[in-house]
């Protein structure tokens, strides 16, 4: 009976860890959109140039780079001050 109880604690316990695994991030998830779209870009690993294609060829990228990019720029738009009004 203990090693039962042991058992289906550890499962839950491995099944809430995975639940808790954080997205990828965009690098990660657009790591093979920027090989296949922006080959010269990835391959001289400037990161401006990269999103810079991956940007441009948004609609062919694939899902996931797709929602990490929108995550990506959200958090970068949360994390800019708020722009004062312009001036009459």
């Amino acid at each position: 009976m203990r090693f039962s109880i042991l058992a289906i604690a550890a499962i839950v316990a491995a099944g809430a860890a995975a639940a808790q695994t954080p997205p990828p991030t965009a690098k990660q998830a657009c790591r093979s959109s920027a090989m296949a779209l922006c080959h010269d870009e990835a391959k001289s690993g400037d990161r401006a140039a990269i999103r810079a294609c991956l940007i441009r060829n948004f609609e062919k990228v694939t899902p996931e780079c797709q929602a990490a990019m929108k995550a990506a720029q959200a958090q970068e738009q949360a994390a800019k001050p708020d722009a004062p009004p312009p001036k009459p």
